[in-house]
């Protein structure tokens, strides 16, 4: 990763108006089919599975420009950003078009490892422990992405960012994910700019699921910058095109601005 970003008020993002909900649909059906035959993800011994095998199916194996944060609330919105930004040239890698594979992932494996011995209903125990495995799954795969990203953009809104205990200005996170993500920008690997030698040297970046009886908050980690959704707007509004010169946009906006 080269960069991390929070745009602050994205709830207010005016996605392009050429990009409607039959593309948001398209999108999704983008996302590989679900993982359903766990036969071909068997080790040896025929009774475990090969995690590392099942992240390279959910996850591409290439760099991506721009890793996309938000909230499952936000995702169509999200989407809408992220079609404009491939339009632009840029790769994108959107996290909620996984999470479904992975939730799927999960259904599958508990339908055949964690039934109870009436098959009437899941054995809690077993699920526990299966749910542990596909979440690490997860969680371990996003890490690798953001790792092999340039630039994290989170998508702040009310839906993913709260005021801790009432004190202005103490922000916290909702969800764990974003959490997980936000923590582990902290401490990744920095490498130079993959799109422009010359900026790295002048600037050195399934759906909803909620659980209505709980909510948790978690102490809101620092990005290296923050941004308002109207420059956004104005990346997608210049008439270049191709990778570089998107980025080489939005660098620019941020030497001038924080330098």
């Amino acid at each position: 990763m080269y960069r991390s970003i929070e745009v602050t008020d994205f709830h207010l993002f005016n996605p392009p108006e050429n990009i409607n909900d039959f593309d948001v649909t398209l999108y999704k059906s983008r996302k590989k089919e679900a993982l359903n035959d766990l036969k071909d993800y068997l080790l040896i011994d025929g009774s475990s599975l090969d995690g590392s095998e099942i992240q390279k199916y959910l996850f591409p194996d290439d760099d991506v420009d721009i890793f996309l944060s938000h909230s499952h609330s936000d995702a169509d919105k999200a989407i809408r950003l992220a079609i404009a930004l491939e339009r632009k040239g840029l790769k994108v890698f959107i996290d909620s078009c996984i999470w479904g594979n992975a939730f799927d992932l999960l259904k599958v494996i508990d339908d055949q490892y964690c039934r109870n011995f009436d098959d009437s209903m899941y054995d809690y125990n077993k699920r526990n422990h299966s749910t542990s495995h596909a979440y690490m799954m997860l969680n371990t795969a996003l890490h690798k992405m953001i790792d092999r990203c340039e630039i994290f953009l989170f998508l702040g809104t009310p839906n993913s960012i709260s005021v801790k205990n009432g004190i202005e200005n103490q922000e916290s996170l909702k969800s764990p994910w974003i959490f997980s993500e936000l923590a582990f920008i902290q401490h990744v690997r920095r490498k130079s700019s993959l799109k422009s030698t010359s900026l790295t040297e002048s600037l050195e970046s399934r759906e909803k699921m909620a659980m209505d009886s709980l909510e948790v908050h978690y102490d809101k980690p620092r990005l290296d910058y923050k941004i308002e959704s109207y420059v956004l707007e104005n990346l997608l509004a210049g008439y270049y095109s191709g990778s570089k010169l998107a980025l080489q946009h939005l660098y620019n906006h941020l030497s001038s601005r924080f330098n």
